[in-house]
């Protein structure tokens, strides 16, 4: 059977192992941190960038319609009676 000391020497074996694992962990969490922190500022630049992407798409589209593409005709006559109504409501609030 182990004597007291001995036994008190294991444990403080078994912290000093439980401190260092602690610290160690302790900087892996840290530095996942950090890279977490990256990568989310990462992600919103390139959600930025999609949706500048997405806006010149329909400029583009737009643009291409307006040129008198037979693809875009429709849309374009869309988008011209959708602007038509906004211009309609403006000129009525601005009578109002």
């Amino acid at each position: 059977m182990p004597t007291l000391s001995s036994q008190i020497a294991t444990i403080e074996l078994k912290i000093k192992a439980l401190i260092e694992e602690n610290a160690r962990l302790k900087t892996q969490n840290e530095q996942q941190m950090t890279a977490m922190s990256l990568l989310e500022n990462d992600n919103k630049e390139l959600v930025e960038a999609l949706k500048v992407s997405e806006e010149r798409i329909v400029a583009l589209k737009t643009a291409n319609a307006m040129l008198g593409s037979d693809d875009y005709k429709t849309k374009t006559k869309l988008k011209i009676n959708a602007l038509i109504r906004e211009l309609d409501q403006c000129i009525d609030q601005i009578a109002s």
